[in-house]
């Protein structure tokens, strides 16, 4: 049975009939003494076995999480979606070799049911009902969400309770504090006027952009610029050409596009010829090749550093991106951005 899921928003709509049920969990299933009791991110009280072997992540953040906590082999189906799955899938044949459960926006919910999950790690947009029917099936559903760096912390911190490894979470954690640093000092001094001005885009069009309720608008304050659709309300809002040309960015910024289109076809755009970044070519692509640096933990923190050394590159002409990428993903995905076929 496959069932809807779109992954991008965290929304599941699911049924489940006719399924052999295994021994598991839900909210008040884990009563003995071999369980603990954590809090999600949506503030359920959720009692889970106390030793957690076999888990699914129905969302690409939380199977990021699973590996930068090195607990990946504790995976029952693959958790990483779209072309982060595709370039870990070449390089580690492990986990190539376990089940793609979630295929474009449908997951097939009977056979994660038959790969016996303790744990399920959904979004918090999932919907109750279809929480609570995971649930039913045996499944302890814990609900996590990163719309922000310290949201996306606390995941990490949540999930490593679950997984019995908070002294991995700690030093993610501090790493990931150590790069913003970094970026926090360098820019120290720029006066928020001076601030560039940056719009970014989404994944529909160049005119649907990232608020100011947004991790990518976070991005932008932490590297330095203003967000010029800071006071825009919603997820991936639509704006005219004429919102466009009042705003003036001083650089656009092509977020998580999914190849919908690129830096010539803005640049070419006819009704974008009067915007300051096109009159001056400051159309930059976030790299996502392998995947999104704009999506949350762990790679949103090499955004951050990004984005800051492509607005203000004489203040990191040290810093090698490649090299620090490669550091990165070698700590907390298993292999080298360069080795999973990372390109800047």
């Amino acid at each position: 049975m496959e069932k809807k899921i779109g992954h991008r928003v965290g929304t599941v709509v699911i049924m489940i009939s006719s399924l052999v049920f295994f021994s598991g969990c839900s909210n008040h299933a884990v009563q003995d003494e071999a369980s603990i009791t954590v809090t999600d991110q949506l503030g359920r009280s959720v009692s889970i076995p106390k030793h957690v072997s076999r888990i699914a992540a129905l969302y690409n953040f939380g199977g990021k999480i699973v590996f930068a906590l090195k607990q990946e082999d504790k995976l029952v189906e693959r958790s990483l979606l779209g072309v982060d799955a595709d370039a870990m899938a070449a390089v580690d044949p492990k986990f190539a070799a376990k089940p793609q459960l979630v295929k474009g926006n449908s997951v097939n919910i009977e056979e994660l049911v038959s790969l016996r999950p303790q744990v399920a790690f959904v979004c918090s947009t999932f919907d109750k009902s279809d929480i609570q029917q995971l649930e039913n099936a045996g499944m302890c559903v814990i609900a996590v969400r990163g719309e922000t760096l310290e949201e996306s912390f606390e995941a990490v911190r949540l999930m490593a309770k679950v997984l019995d490894c908070e002294d991995r979470a700690d030093a993610y954690v501090a790493d990931c504090r150590r790069l913003l640093a970094i970026v926090k000092e360098r820019l120290a001094d720029i006066p928020k006027e001076q601030r560039l001005k940056v719009m970014f885009a989404g994944p529909k069009s160049v005119y649907s952009v990232a608020t100011g309720e947004m991790l990518q608008n976070q991005i932008l304050e932490l590297a330095g610029a203003r967000n010029v659709a800071v006071d825009v309300k919603g997820f991936w809002s639509e704006v005219s050409p004429e919102q466009v040309a009042v705003w003036n960015p001083d650089v656009i910024f092509l977020g998580s596009t999914f190849s919908a289109y690129g830096v010539d076809e803005v640049l070419g755009n006819p009704q974008f010829q009067t915007v300051k970044a096109v009159r001056t070519r400051k159309i930059h692509a976030f790299p996502s090749n392998i995947g999104w640096w704009d999506f949350p933990a762990p790679s949103c923190v090499l955004g951050v550093v990004w984005s800051a050394k492509t607005l203000y590159p004489d203040r990191f002409k040290d810093l090698d991106m490649l090299v620090t990428a490669d550091e990165f993903y070698t700590k907390y995905l298993g292999y080298s951005f360069t080795a999973m076929g990372g390109r800047l």
